[in-house]
C-alpha cells in the first residue's frame, strides 16, 4: 500500500489552501463541509489575503501554509492552476503528507506538462498527490468531508470511487435521499499519481468498508488491476460501472479525462474473470452494494415471502434471469409455513400469505424462515394495502431480523406511496436492504450470490499452469521471420509453434516445385488438402489458394498448377513461397481460437464457432491470458451455440474436454510468448469424444518492432 496514503483519510489536520470567506465558492462550500460533518482535527484555512480578514467561519486563517504553528497531514489546494505548482512546493516544504488538487486546467485540457510537474513536486516531498481535477474525499469513520459535495453524507459500509467529479457528487446526493450508507467517496480526476489501484489496496484492509464500487472511465494497465482485484474480491465485493460501452460512448470517455477506454468485451471478459460485478447503471451498483454487508448465505436455497402474487411472479422471473435457487421442497415449505398461510393462499414459493394479512402474518413468516436450517436467504416483499401499515410491517421485520442469532441474508421489497417509501427508508436505515421494487431486491441478491459462488469456485481452483515451451526450438522460427523483415509468419511457422505447444497439427510438408508436392502427399496420405503459402496472400480462399479432397498424384499435379496460376494472376507481386500439403481431417465441428494485444490488458484469448457463428452472429468470448482452468470452460459454455458441440439431432457429442484443453493451452502460450501480438486457429477441428480436436489452418502475426 502507498506510504501517506492513511492521511488522506485520517489525518490529525487539514488545511484548505484558497479557503473563501465568500458562500459559493469552492474554498468556502470545502471548509465549511468540514466544520459541518464533525472533523475533530486541527482545521486551517489558507487564504493569500489573511491579513485583511478576521475570520473564515470562524476560524483563524493563514497567509500561507510557513505560519501555521503546527504539522499538517492533508492539504487541500483551490486556486487556479497557475498557482498550484508554487503551492505544491510550500507543502513539500512543509513536510505535508498528502494533497488534494481540487484545481482543473490539466491534462484533461491538455496541459500535460503542468500536471507532471505536480507529480514531481509530490515526489519531491514525499508527498502523495490526489487529483488534479477532482471534488475532494470522503472519509465518514472520522467524520472527514473534505469535498464540495452535499453536506449531511450517512455513514456506512460501501467506499465509492469515481472517475467523474459531476456524476459522484449527483450519486452522493442519491444516497441520501436512498437511506444508503458510505464509508467513503474518492474523487481521482486525472489519476495524476494516486489512481484506483492505490486506492482499492486502501479499502481492501479498511475494516470500515464492506464493498467497493468505482465508476470507471478508462484503465492505464489492465493487467495490474486485475491481478489487485482477483485478491480484493475474496476479502470483500468489488463493483464497477464501466462507461464508454459503445463505440461513441468510448470516444467521449477518452476526451474527458485523457483515459483511453478499451474494447468494451474485453473489459467485460476481465471482469467476470477475477469476480468483478460489472453494473450497467449506477442504481444498479449502489443496489448491489447495500447488500454485501450481510452475512454470507450458508447454501443456495432462497424463499420469497410476499402478500401479492403478482409481485411474487415478478420476483420470480427475476430470481431465474439471476440464476437464484429458489426452494421447491413443497412438502417441506407447507410443514414450515401453514400456520401463516390461509387456505387461499400459497405456501409453494413464492409463499403467498394473500393480501389480507396482516402486519402480525409477517412477523410469523419470517420467524419460521429464520429458524429453517434449509432456508439460506429470504425475500420480503410487500404490496400497499389498505387494512396495513407499511411501518409496522417494516418494524416486525427489523425485530425478527435483530432478535435471530443465524443471521442469514433478509432482502426486502417494498411496493407502494409515501407510506411505503418511509418504511423503506426505516428497513435501510437498520442495515436491512430494502427496495421499491421486487425486480431489484431478487437482482441484489443475485449479485450477491454472483460474488459469494465465485469466492468458492476461486477457493477450488488451482492456478494457471506454467507452459514449458521449448523455446530453443520456437525462438529460430521467429528469428528467421524477424531476419527477413517479415511481422507474418507463413502457415507452416505457425502450425510448428502450435504442435511445440503441444497442439494436435495433422501432418503437413511444404512444396516449392509440383514434385515436391507429389512426393508431400505420398508421405502424408491420401485423400489431402493444398494451399498456398505467401505472406502476402493472407485469406487464400480468395485467390483460389486452396484445394481439398485431393486423392492421386495426378489431382496433385494438376491442383499445383492451378493453384499457382490463380495465385500469380491475382497477386503478381507476392512472394510466393510454394504450396503446403496437409493431412485431410475428418469432418467435426469447426471452431475457432485466437488471440490479439488489448492496449490495456495485454494478450486476450477469444473463443467462436466458426463460419457464420462468429462472422455473421459475432457468437465469441473472451478472456484475458493466462486463463485457468475454469476460466476456459466458461468461456466454452458461454457460446449460445455451444449446444451443437454436445450433439443435435442425433449427433455424436463432441470431444468437449480436448477443447478445453485447446482453450487453455492457447492462453498460456499467448501469455508465454509476448512477441506474438495475433493469431488464429481457423478452423479448429473438434471430432467426436475421445477423438480431441485438431488444428487445420493457423496463422501468426509478430508484435512490431520498437526502434
Amino acid at each position: 500500500m502507498r506510504a501517506n496514503l492513511r492521511y488522506l483519510f485520517n489525518p490529525e489536520s487539514v488545511a484548505i489552501i484558497g479557503a473563501s470567506a465568500h458562500k459559493g465558492k469552492i474554498g468556502y462550500e470545502l471548509l465549511n463541509n468540514i466544520i459541518t460533518f464533525g472533523y475533530q482535527g486541527k482545521i486551517y484555512p489558507v487564504n493569500v489575503r489573511a491579513s485583511e480578514i478576521d475570520s473564515i467561519l470562524g476560524l483563524e486563517p493563514f497567509e500561507s501554509l510557513g505560519d501555521i504553528p503546527g504539522p499538517v497531514d492533508l492539504a487541500l489546494i483551490t486556486i487556479p492552476a497557475q498557482y498550484v505548482a508554487d503551492a505544491m512546493r510550500e507543502c513539500a516544504r512543509k513536510k505535508v503528507k498528502a494533497c488534494v488538487v481540487i484545481t482543473s486546467g490539466f491534462s484533461e485540457t491538455e496541459n500535460i506538462k503542468g500536471e507532471q510537474e505536480l507529480v514531481e513536486i509530490a515526489d519531491s516531498g514525499s508527498m502523495i498527490l490526489l487529483g488534479p481535477n477532482v471534488f475532494g474525499v470522503v472519509y465518514t469513520p472520522v467524520n472527514l468531508n473534505a469535498s464540495f459535495g452535499p453536506t449531511h453524507l450517512l455513514p456506512g459500509k460501501i467506499a465509492f470511487i469515481t472517475q467523474s467529479g459531476a456524476l459522484g457528487i449527483s450519486l452522493m446526493d442519491w444516497t441520501i435521499a436512498e437511506r444508503i450508507g458510505l464509508s467513503s467517496v474518492v474523487s481521482v480526476g486525472n489519476k495524476a499519481d494516486i489512481d484506483d489501484d492505490d486506492l482499492l489496496e486502501y479499502f481492501a484492509q479498511d475494516t470500515n468498508t464492506k464493498a467497493i464500487a468505482i465508476y470507471m472511465e478508462g484503465i492505464k494497465e489492465g493487467r495490474r488491476f486485475m491481478d489487485l482485484a482477483e485478491k480484493i474480491v475474496l476479502q470483500k465485493p468489488l463493483i464497477v460501472i464501466k462507461s464508454g460501452r459503445s463505440q461513441r460512448g468510448a470516444k467521449a470517455a477518452a476526451s474527458h479525462t485523457g483515459s483511453l477506454a478499451g474494447v468494451d468485451t474485453v473489459f467485460t471478459s476481465a471482469f467476470k474473470q477475477v469476480g468483478i460485478l460489472r453494473a450497467k447503471t449506477s442504481r444498479e451498483a449502489f443496489d448491489w452494494a447495500r447488500i454485501f454487508h450481510l452475512e454470507m448465505p450458508e447454501g443456495d436455497n432462497v424463499v420469497i415471502i410476499t402478500n401479492g402474487g403478482g409481485a411474487g411472479v415478478m420476483a420470480t422471473d427475476e430470481a431465474e434471469e439471476n440464476n437464484l435457487h429458489l426452494l421447491d421442497d413443497y412438502s417441506y415449505l407447507e410443514d414450515v409455513f401453514k400456520e401463516c398461510v390461509p387456505p387461499f393462499g400459497s405456501t409453494r414459493n413464492p409463499i403467498d400469505l394473500t393480501g389480507q394479512t396482516g402486519e402480525e402474518g409477517y412477523k410469523v413468516a419470517l420467524r419460521a424462515a429464520m429458524k429453517e436450517g434449509r432456508i439460506h436467504s429470504v425475500v420480503v416483499i410487500y404490496c400497499e394495502a389498505p387494512l396495513t401499515d407499511p411501518s409496522r410491517v417494516a418494524a416486525f421485520i427489523i425485530e425478527e431480523v435483530e432478535a435471530q442469532e443465524s443471521r442469514k441474508p433478509v432482502v426486502v421489497a417494498f411496493i407502494g406511496g409515501s407510506r411505503s417509501q418511509e418504511a423503506i427508508n426505516m428497513l435501510n436505515e437498520h442495515g436491512i436492504p430494502t427496495y421499491p421494487e421486487p425486480e431489484r431486491a431478487m437482482d441484489a441478491l443475485g449479485a450477491f450470490y454472483r460474488w459469494v459462488h465465485f469466492i468458492e469456485a476461486e477457493k477450488k481452483e488451482a492456478p494457471p499452469e506454467k507452459l514449458s515451451l521449448p523455446l530453443k526450438e520456437i525462438e529460430p522460427i521467429i528469428s528467421t521471420a524477424r531476419k527477413e523483415q517479415r511481422l507474418q509468419l507463413l502457415e507452416s511457422e505457425a502450425k510448428q509453434i502450435l504442435r511445440l505447444a503441444g497442439f494436435d497439427v495433422p501432418a503437413f510438408w511444404m512444396g516449392s516445385t509440383k514434385e515436391e508436392c507429389v512426393r508431400a502427399a505420398q508421405r502424408i496420405g491420401f485423400p489431402v488438402v493444398m494451399k498456398i503459402v505467401s505472406e502476402d496472400i493472407i485469406h487464400k480462399t480468395e485467390v483460389g489458394g486452396v484445394r481439398v479432397g485431393i486423392s492421386s498424384v495426378d489431382e496433385v499435379r494438376e491442383a499445383y498448377t492451378d493453384i499457382m496460376t490463380r495465385a500469380r494472376k491475382k497477386y503478381p507481386d507476392a512472394n510466393v513461397r510454394g504450396i503446403i500439403v496437409c493431412d485431410m481431417v475428418e469432418k467435426g465441428v469447426e471452431t475457432i481460437l485466437g488471440m490479439s494485444s488489448d492496449p490495456q490488458f495485454g494478450p486476450v484469448v477469444m473463443f467462436g464457432l466458426g463460419g457464420i457463428y462468429v462472422e455473421v452472429l459475432k457468437d465469441v468470448s473472451f478472456r484475458v491470458a493466462p486463463l485457468s482452468r475454469r476460466d476456459a470452460q466458461e468461456m466454452l459454455q458461454e457460446i449460445r451455440a455451444t449446444p451443437l458441440l454436445y450433439g443435435v439431432r442425433g449427433g455424436e457429442k463432441k470431444d468437449i474436454a480436448s477443447l478445453e484443453e485447446a482453450i487453455y493451452r492457447l492462453g498460456l502460450l499467448a501469455a508465454g510468448i509476448p512477441e506474438i501480438a495475433e493469431m488464429d486457429i481457423n478452423p479448429l477441428m473438434v471430432l467426436d469424444k475421445q477423438k480431441g480436436c485438431k488444428v487445420v489452418d493457423a496463422r501468426m502475426t509478430l508484435q512490431p518492432r520498437e526502434d
